[in-house]
């Protein structure tokens, strides 16, 4: 089981970033490489947050989970890619940045497969952490800009995200460059 713990990294304020151009700039001044966003080594530099893979059904992407100990805990399906486990820790990570008082009120998610549903509506909270996932990891500037350049197709798009091709296709859906999904 690969794990990643902050707890001994306290000298880092706690996290405060809400907003996209926020943890742009804060990943900048870290040092962290940002084209592609490296979420891995951004979730590392967060002290309130322990990132570890572990074994699920293929079905069970990823969970975050508040611990009274004050810690976040992340925990992304071993079995997926890698460019889906990138996806699945940006949505966890959107959770802690978008859903904090409802995971400390004791309430855990689990997110069970994303984007594979055309047709899914989903609850709330899921939705705006794949939007948040999805503006994080591809962010609607470089995804307009690689579009103009002309590349426009969505396995060469994966790679330059780092993602899925079933993460681009719902990014370029909702960017308006597909008209279906």
């Amino acid at each position: 089981m690969a794990f990643i713990s902050n707890k001994g990294n306290k000298n880092l304020d706690t996290y405060n970033k809400k907003t996209i151009d926020e943890i742009y700039n804060h990943a900048e001044n870290l040092g962290i490489e940002t084209q592609p966003f490296d979420i891995f080594a951004y979730i590392s530099n967060i002290p309130e947050i322990d990132y570890w893979e572990d074994y699920f059904d293929d079905d069970i992407s990823g969970k975050i989970e508040y611990r009274t100990s004050g810690i976040y805990q992340i925990v992304v399906n071993k079995y997926h890619s890698v460019s889906r486990k990138r996806f699945t820790l940006a949505h966890e990570f959107a959770h802690f940045v978008l859903h904090k008082d409802f995971l400390k009120q004791g309430n855990k998610l689990e997110d069970i497969i994303l984007f594979r549903s055309s047709n899914d509506t989903g609850n709330k909270k899921e939705l705006e952490a794949n939007q948040f996932a999805a503006d994080l990891l591809m962010p609607k500037i470089i995804f307009d800009t690689e579009i103009k350049k002309g590349n426009n197709k969505i396995n060469s798009l994966a790679d330059f995200f780092q993602v899925s091709s079933a993460a681009i296709k719902y990014r370029a859906f909702k960017l308006g460059y597909l008209k279906e999904y």
